[in-house]
């Protein structure tokens, strides 16, 4: 199933359902002009887990998740690396 993902200040929401593979906690970068912190995560798919994504989860110091457990994450927005072509998503958990 494909979902549209939507651009920044685009409408509708794209909800991502996996299975925690990895995640660093207690992260910090600017984002928008704005300090914030986050948890760099890698999702596995929980419909095809050989697709996996790697995700900043914003506005969150840890996740009380332990890897292999599902989680789900809300999309804020896209970023691509134009050089590696790899694809990376800034998202809310979904609680």
């Amino acid at each position: 199933m494909s979902e549209r993902i939507p651009r920044e200040g685009g409408q509708g929401t794209v909800k991502r359902t996996g299975k925690l593979l990895a995640k660093e906690s207690g992260l910090r970068a600017t984002i928008g002009g704005e300090e914030r912190s986050y948890v760099r995560c890698v999702i596995a798919d929980l419909n095809d887990p050989t697709r996996q994504f790697e995700c900043r989860v914003l506005d969150e110091n840890d996740l009380p998740i332990a890897i292999g457990e599902p989680m789900t994450l809300e999309i804020v927005r896209a970023i691509t690396d134009r050089r590696s072509g790899q694809v990376r998503f800034d998202c809310r958990w979904v609680r």
